[in-house]
């Protein structure tokens, strides 16, 4: 019989021992999770208080959020409604800001200049250092200066013009703004009270001198016409005591043109159609001075196809007719009753307007220049006279009192314009007469200006 198999001898397993180390680790596998839950349980509400905070604060920030951007309309609200222009640069020079104020005086589209630069779109102007930019290069600012500007289409503005600084809580710097008002207008005004003043003293001389002149005028006047009376109408000396009278009539009518001049008269405006106007006032004037007219032609060439609109003005309709009776007169005298005289009107476009006589006349932003030429066919004027024609009592005509041609000046600077002699004309005499007006039709009938 063959060896029986070697027996493997059974393991001895101590279930006690295996026992103890699970219910260790199942203890330790529960501090484990209840660690856990606790620690959940914390971030749980931890999460909930931060999700809260999370509310309120982006609450918080939406509630700033509308009333920064309430805050932003209403400034930007005030900025777009002021008169004045405000223009602000950031540190390096570039427009951030730019109102309609700033967009209408300068004539730039109010979206054009942002993000350039301000020295590429806003003229220097003088003085050249009152502007942002100066104000954010150098810090300096200044405070209500009076600025000129020249604009690209020749209009010349007067301003007053201050900068200021724009700096953080921090007191960095952020760049600067720059305020303007517009002061054309205003010195316009000026320029007339200053003219009115001026005419009002001498007007107080004249009438002073015309009282104590005319008195002995008289007095001559009458003995003179005295002794003419007493006289044979063969005596030698009744040619004298002609001359006599005849001087003393002239000297009284001199005073009493002279008072005319001097004397303030209230320019009262109306709207009229120039041509409708023109054709009465020639109608008038052959009324009243059909001998001295004679053969002479007054042709009326304003545009007559032209709208309402075009030929719309408001002037003294009997003041400037006074003007116009004042060069027909002239022209009639030297052309001695022959020839003719030409009359044109037009409203000139701004452009046009400010290109040719910017530096005649201180249009405003809203206004344009209606253009009235006097010509005729006559001997024109002597350049002798050219420097005093407009002066009184200057003349180049025997027996004119030279006050016409002051007359009309006075006249035309009273409607806030001018007058001058082209010079550039050859064919006899040609006067411009300059009448500010606004650019759009004018819907007011009446208008008084004094």
């Amino acid at each position: 019989m063959g060896d029986k198999p070697d027996t493997v001898p059974p393991i001895e397993h101590d279930t006690s021992v295996d026992l103890t180390q699970f219910t260790d680790s199942y203890a330790s596998f529960n501090r484990i999770v209840n660690s856990l839950q606790r620690k959940y349980i914390d971030l749980k509400e931890e999460f909930s208080s931060q999700q809260k905070e999370l509310v309120e604060t982006n609450q918080r920030l939406v509630d700033m959020t509308a009333s920064n951007l309430a805050t932003t309309e209403f400034l930007d609200s005030i900025l777009n409604s002021m008169a004045a222009g405000v223009v602000a640069v950031d540190r390096n020079g570039r427009i951030t800001n730019f109102n309609p104020a700033a967009s209408v005086m300068l004539g730039i589209p109010g979206r054009e200049p942002l993000g350039q630069p301000y020295r590429d779109i806003i003229p220097s102007g003088d003085p050249v250092d009152a502007n942002a930019l100066r104000a954010v290069e150098s810090g300096r600012t200044v405070d209500s200066i009076e600025k000129n500007w020249e604009l690209i289409d020749g209009t010349r503005l007067i301003v007053s013009v201050s900068t200021a600084t724009l700096t953080d809580r921090k007191g960095n710097a952020l760049g600067a703004v720059e305020v303007f008002h517009d002061l054309t207008k205003i010195k316009k005004m000026e320029l007339e009270i200053t003219r009115l003043t001026t005419l009002a003293a001498l007007g107080e001389m004249a009438a002073a001198v015309a009282h104590q002149v005319r008195n002995p005028l008289s007095g001559i006047l009458g003995y003179g016409s005295l002794l003419r009376r007493d006289m044979d109408a063969d005596d030698p000396r009744q040619k004298l005591v002609n001359r006599i009278c005849d001087g003393v009539e002239t000297l009284n009518k001199t005073v009493t043109t002279l008072l005319d001049f001097t004397h303030h008269e209230e320019v009262r405006r109306v709207n009229v159609d120039f041509s409708e106007y023109l054709n009465e006032a020639n109608r008038q004037f052959h009324r009243d001075h059909d001998e001295l007219v004679g053969q002479v032609k007054i042709i009326n060439r304003v545009n007559q196809d032209a709208t309402r609109g075009d030929n719309l003005i408001s002037l003294d309709p009997v003041l400037f007719r006074q003007v116009l009776f004042n060069l027909f007169c002239n022209s009639c005298e030297v052309g001695r009753g022959q020839g003719s005289i030409v009359v044109t009107g037009r409203k000139l476009p701004r452009q046009v307007a400010t290109s040719q006589y910017a530096g005649r006349l201180l249009l405003g932003l809203d206004e344009t220049v209606f253009e009235v030429t006097v010509s005729d066919d006559g001997p024109g004027i002597p350049d002798s006279a050219l420097e005093e024609l407009f002066a009184p009592f200057f003349t180049t005509r025997e027996g004119g009192t030279g006050l016409g041609l002051a007359v009309a000046w006075k006249i035309m600077k009273g409607h806030g314009g001018d007058i001058a002699l082209d010079r550039a004309y050859e064919d006899g005499a040609r006067f411009v007469l300059l009448l500010p007006t606004r650019i759009g039709t004018d819907t007011d009938h009446s208008e008084e200006s004094n």
